[in-house]
């Protein structure tokens, strides 16, 4: 979350929302110990969830942490 976060990059996101799993590729727009702000697909409003919904995340399709 930190890396899209430093560097405005799309992750994929395994994460809880309004009690069901989804998995979206997301931006992370702030983040602290206890809410996370994610951008989900370009053109939704953000959401904050609860750090500890968010499940697993990986590096987005074709992206592998490399500047």
């Amino acid at each position: 979350m930190r890396y899209s976060l430093e560097r405005s990059r799309p992750i994929r996101a395994v994460f809880l929302l309004d009690g069901k799993m989804a998995q979206k590729q997301v931006q992370v727009l702030a983040l602290d110990n206890e809410k996370v702000t994610l951008r989900i697909s370009a053109k939704k409003l953000p959401v904050v969830l609860v750090v500890a919904d968010v499940l697993s995340c990986a590096y987005a399709r074709g992206d592998h942490g490399e500047e």
